[in-house]
């Protein structure tokens, strides 16, 4: 009889035992379920939100991108920057440094066109080359700051230094490999290689997978060189 009250009482604790347990891992459980699903909501509201900031970015550059215009008059010559134009410029500006990456560059290298038309050259060449430097960006962004950065500097830059950059932008599947070429071109008339020049812009004018202007452009040299003698 006692042995059966013992188990009696023995076995009521231990499922009292039980009771608590299941109480607290069950409200383990329920807050496991309620911080979950916290979790999930707030990286979701996250996604949703900077969806959003990209899309308004968006909008904003290409707002901007309309509004700067051309930096060129129907003269050819640079036009002052309207109010728009500078408001423009402001807003490209703020992108260059807050938008995501991508945007970000698009943004800073149309204010550094902008720079360059407008006769702040140097600066844009400093934004062209930090472009170029900087590993994160599009290998395809970074070889067209390359291209502009030599293109200003065509006249008047070190030879050896753009035909270097230049070399890089040449070869098959380089997207700027003609425009890269044109220019080695136009290195080579600037140092007295004519002939140099000549074998590079037949090979442009004869290469249809080439832009037309490109290939119009270098007929054009051509001519030009062959009545030079």
């Amino acid at each position: 009889m006692v042995d059966e009250i013992f188990r009696e009482v023995d076995d009521e604790l231990r499922a009292e035992r039980m009771r608590r347990m299941a109480r607290r891992f069950g409200g383990l459980g329920l807050a496991i379920i309620v911080l979950t699903g916290a979790g999930v909501g707030a990286w979701e509201y996250h996604r949703s939100t900077e969806q959003a900031q990209m899309e308004q970015a968006s909008l904003t550059y290409f707002k901007a991108l309309h509004d700067a215009g051309s930096d060129e008059s129907a003269s050819g010559a640079s036009a002052p920057l309207t109010d728009v134009q500078k408001k423009a410029f402001a807003s490209l500006t703020q992108l260059s440094g807050t938008g995501s990456s991508g945007l970000a560059t698009l943004a800073k290298m149309r204010v550094a066109a902008g720079d360059a038309t407008h006769g702040n050259v140097q600066r844009a060449l400093t934004a062209w080359d930090s472009i170029e430097r900087d590993t994160h960006t599009d290998r395809n962004l970074r070889d067209l700051a390359t291209l502009l950065w030599c293109q200003w500097q065509i006249d008047s830059g070190d030879v050896a230094t753009i035909r270097s950059r230049l070399s890089l932008l040449t070869g098959v599947g380089k997207p700027y490999a003609a425009l890269a070429t044109e220019l080695l071109a136009t290195l080579d008339i600037r140092a007295g290689q004519n002939k140099e020049a000549r074998d590079r812009l037949t090979t442009l004018a004869q290469d249809y997978a080439a832009p037309e202007g490109v290939r119009m452009r270098a007929n054009a040299l051509l001519q030009t060189l062959g009545q030079a003698g």
